[in-house]
């Protein structure tokens, strides 16, 4: 990994950059009042914990070309929160492969017809994400857990991305909101 002083973006890397968060904080499963769980949103606290997540990643120089979420309706919350924080110009885009049991690799394939695109955010779900981080890094034994809310960055040297990708940086939800 690389140093905490090179959060920010690498301005000259030709490559592609990865960002994979989990969605926030949402309404418990089993609540009766979300009995399709697909339609469970983002609580309230769930809401303004992004709000201060995606402003510590603003401030880290977070830069994205394009925002990819789950359509289950918390990711997609989540996607639309952070979007409107680090780059509301950029129209929030869905995808099945981000739906629990996707296959995060199969969109990272998919990203590299996309040459206009070399910085995205993907929001998604436990545990496809940690899953699927551990394999794009080349080491499908690594024990990641994404914490509601968490946020990696993955570099590919070269475009379009394939594994194995370098893991530039991993940040708790927590740490996120006090750079805010």
């Amino acid at each position: 990994m690389r140093r905490p002083s090179d959060v920010s973006e690498d301005k000259g890397n030709q490559g592609f950059h990865l960002y994979v968060m989990r969605h926030g904080i949402a309404v418990a499963r089993g609540d009766p009042n979300f009995t399709d769980d697909d339609k469970r949103p983002l609580t309230p606290e769930g809401k303004k914990k992004l709000r201060e997540i995606a402003k510590g990643l603003l401030r880290l120089g977070l830069n994205v070309d394009s925002v990819i979420s789950s359509p289950l309706m918390r990711a997609s919350d989540t996607a639309a929160i952070v979007a409107e924080i680090l780059c509301p110009r950029v129209k929030v885009e869905f995808s099945d492969y981000l739906r629990p049991g996707g296959s995060l690799q199969t969109l990272v394939t998919s990203l590299g017809k996309r040459d206009e695109h070399r910085s995205v955010l993907v929001v998604g779900h436990e545990p496809d994400l940690s899953e699927g981080v551990a394999k794009l890094i080349g080491n499908s034994r690594a024990n990641f857990q994404f914490k509601k809310g968490g946020c990696c960055r993955i570099d590919f040297d070269n475009f379009p991305p394939r594994p194995p990708g370098t893991l530039v940086w991993w940040l708790t939800p927590r740490v996120m909101r006090k750079i805010s």
